[in-house]
């Protein structure tokens, strides 16, 4: 009831706020977009709505985010959905000229929070049995990139 009463405040504020009973949840639906998106678009130097539109790359995405639902799924997190691909389409058709942030610190030669999305998730498969290929090559190729970004800054 307290949870309903703050969501209500916010929306009455004019905040498009969702109250969660689960916020792990919340974190996982966000973090399974992230995935998708973030070490894609950052190898291939691509707006989200281009990585969609490359049958290639969007495979490559849709993979990653697979193996991170399937940690999720593992875990036992629950989630809004049962289609995971249509989840993430829908999320990314939404803001087809978006640059994730890892991106963006690509762009301006900054080490990215990688290691906080695609690169967790290797983590969490080697603990969990879980192959991620997708997200250990993402990441290997992104790792390479920001130690060249750090080679500059010394």
């Amino acid at each position: 009831d307290r949870l309903k009463r703050v969501e209500a405040v916010w929306q009455g504020a004019g905040f498009n706020a969702k109250a969660f009973e689960n916020i792990t949840q919340l974190i996982w639906e966000k973090f399974l977009c992230n995935v998708t998106f973030s070490a894609p678009c950052t190898t291939f130097n691509v707006k989200v709505g281009e990585l969609m539109d490359h049958p290639d790359q969007w495979q490559i995405a849709i993979g990653a985010m697979l193996e991170a639902y399937t940690i999720a799924q593992a875990k036992g997190v629950p989630l809004s959905f049962d289609d995971p691909v249509a989840y993430v389409t829908a999320f990314g058709a939404g803001m087809p000229k978006a640059r994730p942030s890892m991106l963006l610190d690509h762009m301006a030669g900054r080490v990215s929070e990688l290691d906080a999305i695609n690169g967790i998730v290797p983590i969490m498969g080697r603990e969990l049995a879980i192959s991620t290929p997708y997200n250990n090559t993402l990441t290997a190729i992104l790792r390479q990139r920001e130690a060249a970004f750090e080679k500059k800054t010394l």
